[in-house]
């Protein structure tokens, strides 16, 4: 998914609503989410310069991260059966 993508997607959700992560549709659970950063910031030196290259094929400096807070319920299965909609 491109960030286009989910600007896109959430500019129709109600701006006050919590984000929140569904993970493992096998044994589903929600997580808050801690933040975001960018592959760049992950992979910048000690002096805090960006980093240029990849590390792994197929990843850029401008991927973004969505990173899992805290584990706050078990989740459901149907949210991987409704966003597969979207």
């Amino acid at each position: 998914m491109k960030v286009s993508e989910l600007i896109e997607i959430l500019s129709e959700m109600d701006a006050d609503a919590l984000v929140l992560l569904a993970t493992q549709p096998g044994w589903p659970f929600e997580f808050g989410i801690l933040g975001v950063t960018r592959r760049a910031e992950m992979l910048a030196g000690e002096d805090g310069e960006p980093a240029t290259e990849t590390h792994e094929p197929g990843t850029a400096p401008s991927d973004v991260l969505i990173c899992e807070g805290a584990q706050l319920r078990y989740g459901s299965r149907a949210a991987w059966e409704t966003a597969r909609r979207r």
